[in-house]
């Protein structure tokens, strides 16, 4: 049985587009977590949806990388941890209709 709470931390990198005004979001160590949005606000809420979503129904999760080697990899990016709650995420998917 899943606990209560079951808190993850992986490092996000936030990529400002400045032609189509737009941030994008993504994860060097869970590269299918992808995500996008207009204001560097709704990028945080996003970044932590998508890395739930990911990451909720994983028996093995990725190792996150030190937050600092991150920041060398995209110097001209912002670069923050993203934290998520799996038992949350995985409480918040529903099933498909149909």
């Amino acid at each position: 049985m899943k606990s209560k709470s079951e808190m993850i931390f992986y490092p996000a990198v936030f990529i400002r587009d400045a032609a189509t005004a737009t941030v994008t979001v993504v994860f060097p160590d869970v590269p299918s977590a992808i995500s996008q949005a207009a204001t560097m606000d709704k990028a945080i809420t996003n970044a932590a949806e998508v890395l739930g979503l990911m990451l909720y129904d994983e028996v093995t999760l990725p190792k996150a990388s030190a937050l600092g080697k991150v920041k060398q990899s995209y110097p001209t990016d912002q670069v923050r941890l993203i934290a998520v709650d799996l038992v949350q995420a995985a409480q918040a998917v529903t099933a498909p209709l149909g």
